[in-house]
């Protein structure tokens, strides 16, 4: 590999911290481990010496084995892994911690649930619930949100306080530990026995951390205890793909690096060698509006021309038919593209749609499949109902959705009788009533297609009103129950018949339940196919054509975005999205979805402005 010259001014820092400012594609792997292969076989380190941080185990991975391609066995000794890798470590030294004192998702989950069901605690979706639920734990215990300040968006004050403690002491009685008492009682230990932390820092002699803007001030604090008194600390990052807020992370990091450090050499790694000029260009334009960054400019080092359009579609299916005639210009090779999106929910609908036009696609994260969800179970029920699904738990499920006053002892055997209702309630004139309108209502939309259906249910059969009434009581946020029925009903458009929709659901769920259990992989392990993914989960790769759907406001910036940090943040994960394209950049925003008027985001309304030099039009549909 050829170095620039400010590549090989930070591959041969030796001692004293130093922070490096690597923007997107400037090869700053390719510096971190051409600078291990310097530091021992030019310095003479002793790789056992040398400590070298990511954030995931595919980073890890990666830079074990290019370390090892340049250094053979010596890269043996070298000590590359994740932050909880490489605590836990330490942890196993003093306190004998193993992988198998860490809980597991599933148990702590059932933890969470068993407490939930003590104190009769009663949450209507509670898989989502308790997801929550972990998530608002995790960021109490690794001091993101502390103790006094933080509000559960699931739970109240005093239940949220209690379920904490509960749960803590649970952990304690069962002798394990979660991924953030990892950090918790590593800082603890260290500031405890001073004499393990010496210990530690002659053994860490010099240290390396990759992305470290997404480091959480828990985290910061372990690395400056560790770096001691000889200050051997190299990090590498970019305050503009700082986009973990949610989990300590802060852009402002780096800027604290070096406040903490005066002494500190300041490296920027500026040149792009990923990205065609138009990208770097309109990517730059984005990040600029921000304020709360370190000041710099990206420059491409590719002589290529490329794309970057940025077009206004006037729904999602035409955004989706606009993405098939442009993949077929990839002529099968759809391993080279991308579609990135704000929210995993939007991976599930664009995962459905993309399966839907028979076109291969691979999924980095967990898809949540939207036909799980409670309120899809019940629409689907409501239309299996109408179409002559007689079998009581069928009807069981959703004769009270909304409340009508329907007793289970009604249903005598496992095929409904209306009659046989009917007689049961025969003295309650008002569910008399209701019943009969429920019968007149599955007739209804027997004889309509899914989409006018769902409408019906929501509207006239008042399943509307019945969510309204089950955000009040089970404390569930509405504006999300809402967004669901949304997307459901927006699932259904452009279907003719229930059966047909319900055979594409089954396609779907199955491609889904196949893409997670790893047997496609398995049985075709050199399968290519469009990667769709979230745009937090496309940091770190790259592509030779990416495209950005729904770049609208409510969407990005998200909705929950209202403070100024919180919309420079979403602004630095769309441009995280913009700088993973090597060729060619499609932003595409929509301006209607399901009769609502949509705004393009914020964010590229700039790009709008300067037209020239971009490929931009509102008016394709």
């Amino acid at each position: 590999m050829k170095l620039s010259k400010k590549q090989y001014e930070a591959v041969k820092v030796v001692e004293g911290p130093c922070e490096v400012i690597a923007g997107p594609g400037s090869g700053k792997t390719s510096v971190i481990v051409k600078r291990l292969e310097s530091l021992i076989s030019i310095s003479n380190i002793d790789p056992s010496f040398i400590l070298t941080i990511t954030f995931t185990k595919a980073a890890a991975f990666e830079m074990r084995s290019r370390a090892g391609n340049l250094l053979g066995d010596l890269a043996g000794a070298l000590n590359i892994g994740t932050f909880h890798s490489i605590f836990l470590k330490i942890l196993r030294h003093t306190y004998n911690f193993t992988k198998d004192n860490i809980i597991s998702s599933h148990i702590q989950n059932e933890i969470i649930k068993e407490i939930l069901e003590s104190e009769k605690i009663e949450l209507r979706d509670l898989q989502r619930s308790v997801y929550g639920i972990v998530n608002e734990i995790s960021r109490v215990k690794s001091g993101t949100d502390r103790d006094g300040d933080f509000t559960s968006s699931v739970l109240s004050e005093e239940q949220f306080d209690m379920l904490l403690k509960r749960y803590r002491k649970r952990l304690s009685e069962m002798r394990l530990i979660d991924f953030d008492d990892i950090m918790l009682l590593s800082r603890e230990l260290f500031l405890d026995r001073p004499n393990v932390l010496e210990r530690w820092q002659n053994k860490f002699r010099f240290i390396m951390t990759d992305e470290f803007q997404d480091v959480d001030p828990l985290q910061y604090e372990l690395l400056k205890l560790l770096s001691g008194e000889n200050k051997n600390l190299f990090v590498v990052g970019d305050d503009d793909q700082s986009i973990y807020g949610f989990r300590g992370a802060s852009p402002g990091i780096m800027r604290e690096f070096i406040k903490d450090f005066p002494n500190a050499k300041l490296i920027y790694l500026s040149d792009n060698y990923r990205s065609v000029p138009e990208i770097v260009k309109g990517a730059g334009e984005v990040i600029s509006e921000n304020r709360d960054r370190l000041d710099k400019t990206i420059v491409s080092m590719s002589d290529d021309r490329g794309i970057l359009e940025v077009i206004g579609f006037k729904d999602r299916e035409s955004e989706v038919e606009a993405f098939r005639n442009s993949i077929d210009a990839l002529n099968g090779e759809y391993d080279k593209a991308a579609i990135l999106l704000r929210t995993n929910e939007l991976v599930s609908y664009y995962t459905e749609k993309v399966s839907a036009l028979d076109i291969p696609f691979r999924c980095r994260e967990k898809v949540k499949n939207i036909y799980d969800h409670f309120i899809a179970r019940d629409i689907l029920d409501y239309l299996s109902l109408s179409r002559g699904n007689q079998m009581r738990s069928t009807f069981y499920r959703v004769m009270n959705h909304p409340y009508r006053g329907i007793s289970r002892n009604a249903l005598y055997s496992e095929k409904i009788s209306y009659d046989e209702i009917l007689r049961f309630h025969s003295e309650d004139i008002r569910t008399l009533s209701a019943i009969k309108r429920l019968k007149y209502d599955l007739g209804v939309i027997s004889k309509m297609k899914p989409y006018a259906g769902i409408h019906y249910i929501y509207k006239a059969m008042g399943y509307e009103r019945y969510l309204k009434d089950l955000s009040l009581s089970k404390g569930i946020d509405l504006q999300e129950l809402m967004k669901t029925a949304d997307e459901i009903k927006e699932r259904a458009k452009g279907y003719r018949s229930f059966e047909a929709w319900e055979n594409d659901i089954e396609d779907y769920s199955r491609e889904i339940a196949l893409l997670h259990s790893g047997e496609k992989g398995e049985k075709n392990p050199e399968k290519q196919g469009v990667s769709i993914m979230t745009l937090h989960a496309s940091k770190g790769l790259e592509f030779e054509e990416v495209f950005l759907f729904d770049v609208n406001e409510k969407i990005i910036p998200y909705q929950r975005a209202l403070l100024p940090a919180e919309i420079e943040e979403e602004r630095r994960l769309l441009y995280v999205g913009m700088t993973r394209a090597k060729k060619k950049l499609h932003i595409w925003y929509i301006r209607d979805n399901m009769g609502k008027h949509m705004e393009p985001s914020r964010f590229i309304k700039g790009l709008l402005e300067i037209g020239e030099g971009f490929a931009c039009s509102d008016s394709r549909i």
